[in-house]
């Protein structure tokens, strides 16, 4: 009996570990851990321990000022995500970011939402957005998750050319998305992300759009 409480426990911590990890993941703004353990409707000290246990094997990180953020170890799990994806996408990726000056990045879907497999910045000095390999937001918010949406129920939500959003995840970022057609079939979308300011759309739109031909072709 013993062993199975403790087998509960410890399914029940990593329960808790996983729902920290996507709650980081998909805030739209940063959660301290008091925050966070109200989330999970547990006392602020065993937030503090769970942070703390998620700090040590690199999957959380803490701001100066407290907040929390999906630590590099996250980013390492996720460019071994759809390695083949990733390969194709990534000449793609680069040529958008320095056609548009813009960041650039591939999005998958993890059977909940839709996450940053990897990224492309341009060169040069211009400041860029940063989009962090294994940030998560739902489906039906930003555009490259409503992309994703399209692709997983279009009868409900029809695909469009391209998805826009502003101010929707980060404020003060907007995001153009394009989908991405794999050969299995898995949603994927191509997407930039910059500093909201008036911008030719049409104009980012196709550039993504000739993006994600190249990288469907090369997928084969």
């Amino acid at each position: 009996m013993a062993a199975s409480n403790g087998a509960v426990s410890g399914s029940q911590t990593l329960a808790r570990g996983l729902s920290a990890l996507k709650l980081i993941g998909e805030a739209s703004t940063s959660l301290t851990v008091s925050e966070l353990g109200a989330a999970l409707g547990i006392h602020r000290s065993m937030a503090y321990r769970l942070v703390r246990t998620l700090e040590e094997h690199g999957f959380v990180t803490r701001t100066a000022s407290g907040a929390l953020e999906l630590g590099v170890q996250l980013a390492s799990l996720a460019r071994n995500v759809a390695r083949d994806l990733q390969a194709a996408a990534a000449p793609a990726l680069a040529a958008v970011a320095n056609e548009l000056g813009m960041t650039a990045f591939l999005v998958g879907y993890d059977g909940e939402a839709a996450v940053t497999l990897s990224t492309a910045e341009p060169d040069g000095p211009d400041a860029t957005v940063a989009q962090r390999p294994g940030s998560r937001h739902a489906i039906d918010r930003g555009a490259p998750g409503r992309v994703i949406r399209s692709q997983l129920d279009p009868v409900s939500h029809p695909p469009k050319a391209f998805e826009l959003s502003h101010d929707e995840i980060i404020a003060g970022l907007s995001s153009v998305a394009v989908p991405l057609r794999t050969h299995d079939r898995r949603p994927a979308s191509l997407a930039v992300v910059y500093i909201t300011r008036e911008r030719d759309l049409d104009a980012i739109a196709r550039c993504l759009t000739a993006a994600a031909a190249r990288v469907e072709r090369a997928l084969g």
